[in-house]
């Protein structure tokens, strides 16, 4: 893959983070080139394989580095746990151990959404009514946030 030093200079540009417009400016003399055209001749170098395998390769060292997975997760975990028993430290080793069994899948917590019955009840009435209702619901949080406050 002989790539020439603009298309290089492209490829690098869009592995940087530029969008490949920015990257196809930079890269290229683009002068008094319409901004269609830039995107155009942008969009063109990026479906040419040899510019994409390229992009791929120069990613992968960087998303290799970036990766975090259930390895790293364990080691970490194990690590606190570690630390935690070292420290005699019982709820961390138990959180530790949590954490664990959640990565590895034997624990699992139950999540209920209890908004749910008010959201199928406001999605039976007419918009205007709903937001009336959100409306008061709002002022009620505001006015028990002040009772909060001030008791």
């Amino acid at each position: 893959m002989n790539l020439t030093a603009k298309q290089e200079a492209f490829a690098h540009g869009v592995v940087s983070g530029k969008t490949q417009a920015e990257a196809y400016r930079s890269a290229y003399k683009v002068g008094k080139t319409k901004p269609a055209t830039v995107i155009e001749n942008a969009s063109r170098l990026m479906a040419d394989s040899n510019i994409a395998a390229r992009v791929e390769e120069l990613r992968a060292p960087v998303i290799a580095e970036l990766r975090y997975g259930l390895k790293e997760a364990m080691l970490e975990a194990d690590e606190a746990y570690k630390v935690a028993k070292g420290k005699e430290n019982g709820g961390a080793m138990v959180a530790a151990v949590q954490l664990r069994a959640k990565l590895n899948g034997l624990l699992i917590e139950k999540r209920e959404d209890v908004t749910d019955p008010f959201k199928k009840a406001l999605a039976n009435l007419p918009a205007d009514k709903a937001q009336g209702m959100l409306d008061a619901l709002e002022q009620m949080q505001v006015i028990r946030a002040k009772a909060l406050d001030a008791g």
